[in-house]
């Protein structure tokens, strides 16, 4: 072995590097294995360790390089758990073709989701203007009941009823042309 396993330089070669990768990654797995991680996550957390030696700018030498690769490994391990905690990992959701798949995209969906645009966009027409502007202004825009009467200058159950009113019609035409 090129390595000294009792000491290493600050400067550390790719041949020595690649030698302390032979000697060191079974224990480092099983370091990482210990603690529950799934295998991809093991060999990046592994990796973390060498790249740390690799890059280790202090100077001197290791007197113990398995105390420092370990010690290493503790630190990479509590950087890991540190980033899981503050991204919200334990919330990630797997992707899984049956609850993510995008509806396919295909010409005729396109084509239907235009027309049904173009048939809301006639209803609304014919709603009459009040009914219409509370509804753009409410379901449309966003904007809270209470913002939008005092806009209009009408009560808010009089904004209430002018979002059912259209509802119901856009409900009732839109159903009635699907049949």
């Amino acid at each position: 072995m090129k390595v000294s396993i009792n000491k290493l330089n600050n400067n550390l070669s790719s041949e020595q590097l690649e030698d302390l990768i032979l000697l060191y990654s079974v224990p480092l797995v099983r370091y990482f294995k210990k603690r529950g991680c799934q295998k991809a996550t093991v060999d990046d957390l592994v990796q973390d360790v060498f790249a740390r030696l690799y890059g280790r700018s202090s100077g001197g030498e290791i007197e113990n390089p398995e105390a420092y690769i370990m010690k290493s490994a503790s630190g990479v391990w509590k950087d890991f758990l540190r980033k899981r905690q503050t991204h919200f990992y334990a919330k990630h959701v797997e992707y899984d073709d049956n609850s993510h798949a995008i509806k396919d995209f295909s010409p005729e969906y396109i084509y239907e989701c235009k027309e049904t645009i173009e048939r809301l966009l006639v209803i609304l027409n014919e709603l009459p203007e009040r009914t219409r502007n509370v509804f753009v202004l409410c379901r449309i825009e966003g904007m809270k009941q209470k913002v939008v009467a005092k806009r209009l200058g009408i009560s808010i159950s009089s904004v209430e009823k002018h979002v059912v009113k259209a509802i119901i019609t856009l409900t009732n035409c839109l159903g009635q042309n699907d049949e």
